[in-house]
């Protein structure tokens, strides 16, 4: 019947994450806390929702060119790529 679907039947968009208190970190380096951090995912399945919010811990990358969520720029991207 729907033959021509691809993917995970369970994908969700746009959903707001709420990841409770925080150590905020780069590499080694402590640089604060917070009570609540919380994001939008743009896409994901509830199976890794489900594996972000029971993380100990969590990277967050910075996207460089236009990205799938919203098209903005990373700083060494060009405006016209």
């Amino acid at each position: 019947m729907n033959e021509g679907i691809t993917g995970p039947v369970d994908k969700v968009t746009n959903v707001v994450v709420d990841l409770g208190p925080r150590i905020i970190m780069t590499g080694s380096e402590v640089l604060g806390t917070a009570d609540n951090i919380s994001i939008e995912v743009a896409e994901s399945t509830l199976e890794d929702l489900e594996k972000l919010k029971s993380a100990y811990e969590i990277r967050l990358v910075k996207m460089l060119g236009k990205s799938g969520a919203g098209g903005h720029l990373g700083k060494d991207a060009k405006a016209n790529s």
